[in-house]
């Protein structure tokens, strides 16, 4: 069973191994497949005799599938903008839209005073709407209103239609200084040559286009969501690729678009840090997604969809354009905060995403946030973390009396079993007390992993010589591997914790497994967030010290004992 569990451990090393040079691998093949899309034109706006691809991931999707928007030439463009505290929105006469959304307090790049600027190279301006994706309303709209916090469009289509649009932006005050208050009006004509032709048509609105972002490595944050009052569907770039599945199952063809005929509380599209959200008053009847090319890196576009059914009909949304903030997306009221993805453990996230908060109000730095975070989270589990240390100890002097007891009842499993147990309860020895931290601190590790992983609020914020606690801490590269230093922080700590830790088992083969966990969390950990390796590194000194004090007393009480 000992040659098995080895095996075993090896296996799982083997398989860290194997994972982490893959990921290398898929790194480099990305970067030599950016070089070669900066050297080709733009797919997604250009049309061209010659077939070209629109590189997505590691598949190459021909361009003459993939979807393309109309190419807009706006000779007699005008802009306009509206701006409170957080925001500053250009508006444009081309359909009415949004050029583009400036977030103030987010920078665009660390260590530039540059805003992040959400649709800056999208061909097309946000909320543009139209009859359907292919037929859009990009005419030039007349400004009929304007104030400091509102504005106001209208145009007369060819065919009579008549569409106003308004917009207005919250006060810098607000609770949420990000959410648009957006109307659209349209007016179908009634009669030509004394016949009615208002009919059952769509509306679609464009959502904007949110480009890929540099620290999303694999591309599992730029998404095109839906919501229909239910639950959240989000469509990745991965899911418009070529594949051949899992084991060849659920294998399917390159898509240029995917299409949905869904109730659609809410439409958003994402990225790592930011979100764009329309939530309608009345609830959408589908959504239209697909990846584009816009200055030579990808993006996700899309639309929702709605239905004229009155000859005058008025649509009235918000539009959120601002920060992955659990805080403002859950105030929304629509569980609009289903964007973070904070997975199955997302209680567990949330609270220690509202004590990070609570600490930061007071310390104003969220590296030594997140020390102080693991520092509460160490002390609530000190009890639980010390009967592990007891019991481990218990275990470590009743090995001897174990091994004797497996050789004499080898040929009777359940007399050995019943021998087992009460040699645990002659010794007060509990075996299910030495999992208990480790079964508490895996949902804590996994909770604080989703939380930190898209938290706006980490985003290029430095600590010591970590630049940005949302990214690895590289200080450099050995060829193209990265060298980050907090990862081997770690793997030391663990090494050290296991050192100075009693092992449950004298069995050699079992304690080799042992020492492999930390060159195991090592390769898993070795990209993971900056921040998120600090609190692991954090908690494992911490768990030394409880060590040490604990043998010690230990060690006293036994001297004691002793003397009596």
């Amino acid at each position: 069973m000992d040659k098995k569990n080895l095996v075993f451990g090896l296996l799982c090393l083997f398989g860290a191994f194997s994972l982490f040079i893959y990921q290398g691998k898929q790194l480099q093949q990305q970067a030599l497949l950016r070089q070669s899309q900066a050297a080709g034109a733009d797919v997604a706006n250009v049309d061209d005799e010659t077939p070209k691809t629109l590189a997505i991931g590691s598949v190459q999707i021909a361009s003459e599938v993939a979807f393309r928007l109309p190419t807009l030439q706006p000779d007699d463009e005008r802009l306009m903008t509206l701006e409170n505290d957080a925001v500053r929105v250009t508006f444009t006469t081309i359909g009415g839209g949004i050029r583009s959304v400036e977030l103030k307090r987010f920078a665009a790049e660390r260590d530039s005073d540059a805003p992040y600027v959400f649709n800056r190279e999208a061909g097309l301006p946000a909320l543009v709407i139209g009859r359907d994706a292919e037929h859009l309303w990009t005419q030039s709209f007349a400004v009929t209103q304007q104030s400091d916090d509102f504005i106001q469009f209208r145009a007369v289509l060819e065919d009579g239609t008549d569409v106003v649009r308004g917009y207005k932006l919250p006060p810098s005050k607000a609770k949420n200084p990000y959410l648009i208050q957006t109307e659209i009006s349209v007016t179908q004509p009634q009669t030509v040559e004394n016949k009615t032709v208002a009919e059952k048509r769509s509306l679609w609105v464009f959502l904007g286009s949110m480009p890929e972002m540099p620290g999303d490595k694999y591309r599992e944050h730029l998404n095109f969501c839906a919501y229909d009052g239910k639950s959240m569907d989000c469509k990745r770039l991965a899911d418009f690729e070529a594949s051949n599945g899992f084991l060849w199952l659920g294998g399917h063809e390159a898509h240029p678009y995917l299409e949905a005929n869904m109730p659609c509380t809410w439409g958003a599209l994402k990225d790592q840090f930011f979100t764009a959200i329309l939530t309608p008053k009345t609830p959408a009847v589908g959504c239209f997604s697909f990846p584009s090319k816009q200055s030579e890196c990808l993006s996700m576009q899309g639309f929702l969809k709605f239905e004229l059914t009155q000859p005058s009909t008025v649509f009235g949304a918000t539009y959120y354009v601002g920060p992955k903030d659990y805080l403002l997306l859950e105030h929304m009221g629509q569980r609009q905060d289903e964007l973070m993805q904070f997975g199955f453990f997302g209680a567990v996230s949330k609270v220690l995403l509202m004590t990070m908060h609570g600490i930061h109000s007071v310390i104003h730095n969220w590296g030594w946030t997140i020390l102080i975070l693991t520092v509460i989270i160490k002390l609530l589990m000190w009890p639980v973390t010390q009967m592990q240390l007891r019991s481990s100890k218990k275990m470590a002097t009743i090995q001897e009396p174990l091994k004797l007891l497996r050789e004499k009842y080898k040929d009777n499993p359940q007399k050995l079993q019943t021998e087992t147990m009460k040699l645990f309860k002659e010794n007060r020895i509990n075996p299910a007390s030495g999992c208990l931290p480790a079964v508490i601190q895996i949902p804590i590790f996994i909770g604080l992993y989703y939380m930190l992983r898209s938290a706006s609020e980490i985003r290029f914020q430095p600590f010591l010589w970590v630049k940005d606690l949302s990214m690895p801490d590289t200080v450099g590269y050995l060829g193209s591997f990265p060298i980050n230093i907090m990862p081997l922080l770690m793997g030391v700590t663990m090494v050290v914790q296991m050192k100075v830790t009693p092992m449950p088992s004298t069995d050699s083969a079992q304690q080799k497994i042992f020492m492999l966990m930390p060159f195991i969390f090592l390769f898993f950990c070795y990209n993971f967030p900056a921040a998120l390796v600090l609190y692991w590194t954090v908690q494992n000194l911490f768990t030394i010290v409880q060590n040490k004090l604990t043998y010690r007393r230990s060690t006293s009480d036994a001297l004691q004992q002793q003397k009596v």
